[in-house]
This record gives structure tokens, sequence and C-alpha cells, in this order.
């Protein structure tokens, strides 16, 4: 039996393996789907990857490909993880207090202010704790790039609350039964995500901002002792998938959920920016016309990050993003391997962002 008509409904464990035979299979009707996988994998060129999706005979396969292409790669298998000091601090308390101990934080102290959801993940993880902010360094994070309609944070003087109504119960139960796992791949999490699109948009925005808690399941029982941010950062890239089932009826290009989405990649500085990127990404993948513009908002929006004289903890983040987008030219690569090379070289600056606590 030929190795591609074996593949379990999970993706394989030794994932290059599983291409290779596949490429030497002479059977395997997906051949050269296979090794444009194979390539991408190797090269990181996402029109590699775009031509397993563009394959002339698209199936369940080619989709299995894709998958397989981006397996335990960022954003196309899974969202990278917090990279703010505010939230390694959260971890801690959380995974110690998830051991039994009575870890008690009653202020902390960070030299510069840092994304909002991240902010409000703190508080999540560690409680009602205060927290003392030393800057707010140019560019100022809580000013938004472009100031759109959909606009889910706003700030108290320092600290971000939210702008948008708290979701209703509903919602976070649509929630949790879509993101409770990560996605195989964008397309399949695109499927996925589509009872979100069902919701209203204040609801929608209101998960965003509010950032209700884990759904009670082993996953995240676990996760809790040891990464409790993780979940909040997770979700919202799943409510972004969602924005695009919004009120499908509506063209793209002058639709709601297109206009959200860019607000919210273009709004405050905050996790709401990669995961809304994320979303107009996925759109890119499914639907060659929106290419060409999807590419420029991405490349738009990491040459703001890059052009900021201080530290932005989704820089990272978004030179993945770029690396992945469909269209991605070669000048783009050089800046987003540039990004990741200095990243690289100061050895992630924000574990170097001081911080002090009281107990």
């Amino acid at each position: 039996m030929p190795a591609w008509a074996t593949l379990p409904a999970m993706l394989p464990e030794n994932v290059d393996a599983e291409l290779a035979r596949m490429a030497a299979d002479p059977r395997f009707p997906h051949r050269a789907a296979a090794r444009r996988a194979e390539r991408f994998r190797a090269r990181g060129d996402v029109s590699d990857l775009l031509a397993v999706l563009d394959d002339p005979h698209p199936c369940g396969t080619t989709e299995i490909l894709f998958a397989m292409a981006g397996a335990r790669q960022p954003w196309l298998n899974w969202v990278p993880m917090p990279a703010e000091a505010i939230c390694r601090i959260a971890d801690e308390v959380g995974a110690r207090r998830a051991k039994g101990e009575d870890v008690v934080l009653t202020g902390l102290g960070v030299t510069a202010a840092e994304p909002a959801s991240a902010t409000t993940a703190f508080h999540r993880v560690a409680g009602p704790v205060a927290v003392e902010i030393g800057a707010f360094p140019a560019p100022d994070i809580r000013v938004p790039l472009r100031r759109g309609t959909h606009m889910p944070w706003r700030y108290d003087g320092i600290l971000p609350v939210p702008a948008v109504a708290a979701p209703s119960p509903l919602a976070v139960e649509v929630l949790h039964q879509v993101a409770d796992q990560p996605w195989p791949s964008p397309l399949s999490g695109y499927l996925q995500a589509a009872p979100l699109g069902e919701l209203p948009l204040a609801d929608l925005l209101g998960l965003l901002a509010h950032l209700p808690g884990p759904p009670d399941t082993a996953r995240w029982r676990h996760l809790a002792q040891s990464t409790p941010t993780y979940w909040y950062r997770l979700l919202q890239p799943w409510v972004c998938l969602g924005l695009l089932h919004h009120r499908p009826e509506q063209p793209w290009a002058t639709s709601d959920r297109r206009a959200a989405l860019i607000d919210l990649a273009f709004g405050v500085e905050d996790w709401t920016t990669d995961a809304a990127l994320f979303a107009l990404v996925t759109a890119a993948f499914r639907e060659p016309g929106h290419r060409s513009g999807v590419r420029e908002l991405v490349r738009g929006r990491l040459d703001a990050a890059i052009a900021a004289p201080r530290l932005v903890t989704i820089e990272t983040s978004l030179a993945q993003l770029m690396l992945i987008t469909p269209g991605c030219r070669a000048d783009d690569r050089r800046v987003a391997h540039a990004a990741l090379a200095r990243a690289g070289r100061s050895g992630d600056e924000s574990r170097r962002r001081r911080w002090w606590r009281r107990r």
C-alpha cells in the first residue's frame, strides 16, 4: 500500500521522512506537491508552500501536504509564545501556585510599557497586582498607528482597559469549543473557526479585549502548570480567524470583516496586531486575489515595528508572518530575516528588560 494512502488523521511524528517517502513514490499522484513541501521546509520560501496549495488537482491530500509543510512552524502550526517580561512573571507565579505554593505578589514594576493584551493576561493569571510602568518610550504604545472604527483597547492613563463591552456567555462558550486545540494548518483553522463568525461583531471584539479564561480541559489544566498566559496569546488568532467568517455576504473589499482586521492590525501595538495579520494572511492563502493587498499590509506593519527606536515585543512574530505571507518578495524576506537575526544576536532583548516586584 502506498505511504500516502495510510497517512493518519493526525500528522506523522516524522513529517520530513513522510514527505520524502511521498515524493519518491511513483504511485503517489501529488509527488510534485510533496517535493515543494519538502523544499519549503528546507528553504522557507513561501512560493513553494503556495505551489502545494495551488496543485492542479487540489483535494484533501494536498491540504494534508500543506499542513505537513507547515508542521511545527510558527503561525502555520502554532502561535508564538508570549515574549513579554510581564508574561514570564505571570507564568512563574501561575506555575508555582499550580504546584500548591502560596505566592502573593502585591506589586510589580517594569521599565517600559508592554502590550495591553500581555498586561491583561498577567492580571488574569497573577490577580489584581498593582503595576508600575517606568516609561512610555516613543512611539507611544498607547497610540494606534491608524485611527480606526474597531478599537478594542483604550488607556486610562497608563493602564489599558477594554474599549468594548464584555462578550456574551454564548461567545465564551463558542470560543472554548473552537479554540481548545491548536490548528494543524491555517486552512483547517479557518474552517474550525466558522462558528465564531456567526457571533455579532461586538462579541468578537469583546473576546479580544476581555480575554476570558481557558476551557476546563486536560490540555489547559496541564499548561496552567507551566505557561498559563499562553491561552490568552492563542485565543486572539482564533477570534480573528472567526472574523474572516463574519458577514460573508459582504464583498471582501468593502466588508466589515476586512475593515475590522485592518483596524486591529494598525491599532495600538498589541497581540491583536499580529493576530489580525495572521487572519489576513490566511485569507490570502485561500483567495489569490487578496494576496497583493495583504502582502502590503504585513510589510507595512513590519516596517513600522522595525523603525521604532525601542523594543517591540511582537517584531519577531511580525517577521515570521512576513515570511509566510503569500506574495512575499525577495526584499520582504531580507527585511524579515534581518529582524530575526537582530533578535537572535541580542539574545532576545525582552529578557533583558528590568523589572521588580514586591511580595
